[in-house]
């Protein structure tokens, strides 16, 4: 840390200005840190994603998934994970559904539980990040 000479007049400037350039540091070091763990969240949502084996459309949910910033600025940073190809699919299969065709009920389709655990990772890898960079 350098030195900073200043006289009593000009003190809460001085104050101001160091107290804004550690702010405007702890802000792209957050933004950095949510960028990089939520692009390792798609990535382990991605490998986690089911695979059909059946139809034209194989590895097409697992390939779907991507990241979109929805806010950045020097306050908040939002960053999404969605489905890009078959967002309708994603409650179904993280849930689970019941099979119906032609108006009668085959049977119940188990849940295949693949982005929860990937989202409880990422909080708790986010909040790591955070506590690294507020200790500095």
């Amino acid at each position: 840390m350098s030195r900073i000479r200043c006289n009593i007049d000009n003190l809460d400037k001085v104050i101001g200005d160091i107290l804004e350039e550690y702010g405007d540091n702890v802000s792209k070091a957050t933004q950095e840190a949510v960028r990089k763990v939520a692009k390792n969240a798609k990535q382990e949502v991605s490998d986690a994603s089911p695979v059909s084996k059946y139809g034209k459309k194989k590895g097409r949910y697992k390939k779907g998934w991507a990241t979109k910033e929805e806010t950045v600025n020097r306050m908040r940073a939002d960053i999404i994970i969605h489905n890009r190809t078959d967002y309708q699919l994603t409650h179904l299969l993280e849930k689970g559904h019941i099979l119906k065709r032609g108006g009668r009920t085959l049977g119940r389709v188990p849940a295949k539980v693949h982005i929860a655990p990937v989202e409880e990772r990422a909080i708790k890898n986010l909040e790591e990040a955070i506590e690294k960079i507020a200790k500095g």
